[in-house]
């Protein structure tokens, strides 16, 4: 009698969800869905309505023609969807849906907008330890400040340790930074320099922090590096490298002396310009080629 009852009772209960399943309301809509680029990819977006009845969200869109689903929390209102690429324009469709497990009922389809994803930028490696020398001339070259009695900007790049430049001491003294530009026909590549100190006992004038600035024009400057602090200054007998971050692309440049000892002027022996070997690794050209093998 009791396994009657209870065979009675279960099929109560399945006949109850059977019936609750057929009545399965429709979900209600997301609002106001969007889609904005990213680097190799999309943010959709959407609004949640006050009433949230839905079980969850479908976001499906077409990769290399092939449809990908996403199933999204009734919790959040966006989607970062990656692996895509520029070359290609993508919209999304948003759908609420309601779901049992024996029952499924499915809003409205709503579609962004087409958007193009950003590319990505190519990953660039520079090796410090391959340096390529830039020629630089003395017509090239204007400095602040300079000593008219002695040490001419010719001194620079004479290829010559013992000859030496100086900014001004005896007039026209102006405090640091000071600072040597190189001014190119066209852009080109700087990477790195090389000096000596001048070839004199006195230390007061020899930089201890350098910096680089950059220019389209030669009159817009923008501080783009800068050396750490309190660099050796004791040796004069040999040559000092000092490599940047990586390479800048400019057509004016100024190497900035930031720091010495006076504060008020500046000399050095001899400084060469380099840029560095590098390595570039197209990051979007790598996405394309998933992608297109997806």
């Amino acid at each position: 009698m009791k396994k009657l009852l209870y065979i009675a009772l279960l099929s109560l209960f399945v006949i109850s969800c059977d019936k609750d399943d057929e009545n399965l309301p429709a979900p209600s809509n997301v609002m106001n869905v969007s889609a904005e680029p990213r680097i190799g990819g999309a943010l959709v977006k959407w609004e949640i309505p006050s009433d949230s009845a839905f079980t969850y969200l479908e976001v499906r869109y077409l990769k290399n023609g092939k449809e990908v689903l996403e199933r999204v929390s009734k919790y959040t209102d966006t989607l970062l969807v990656e692996g895509l690429i520029n070359a290609e324009e993508f919209s999304f469709e948003v759908q609420a849906v309601n779901e049992t497990p024996n029952a499924k009922t499915e809003g409205e389809v709503l579609t962004t907008g087409k958007v193009r994803p950003i590319r990505r930028s190519a990953e660039i490696t520079f090796f410090p330890n391959q340096l390529n020398s830039v020629d630089v001339e003395a017509s090239m070259l204007d400095t602040f400040t300079q000593e008219q009695s002695e040490g001419p900007k010719e001194n620079l790049v004479d290829g010559d340790p013992s000859t030496y430049w100086h900014s001004a001491w005896s007039s026209g003294v102006a405090p640091l930074p000071h600072w040597i530009q190189i001014n190119f026909d066209e852009p080109k590549n700087l990477g790195a320099i090389k000096y000596w100190f001048r070839q004199s006992a006195n230390t007061s004038g020899r930089p201890q922090q350098w910096g680089l600035e950059v220019s389209e024009d030669a009159e817009t400057w923008e501080r783009v590096w800068e050396s750490r602090d309190n660099l050796p200054i004791s040796d004069n007998s040999s040559e000092h490298e000092l490599t940047f971050d990586k390479n800048y692309e400019s057509q004016y440049f100024r190497v900035m002396i930031l720091k010495n000892g006076s504060g008020t002027f500046a000399h050095l022996g001899e400084i060469s310009f380099y840029n560095m070997d590098s390595n570039i690794v197209d990051k979007e050209e790598e996405a394309e080629e998933e992608y297109y093998n997806f």
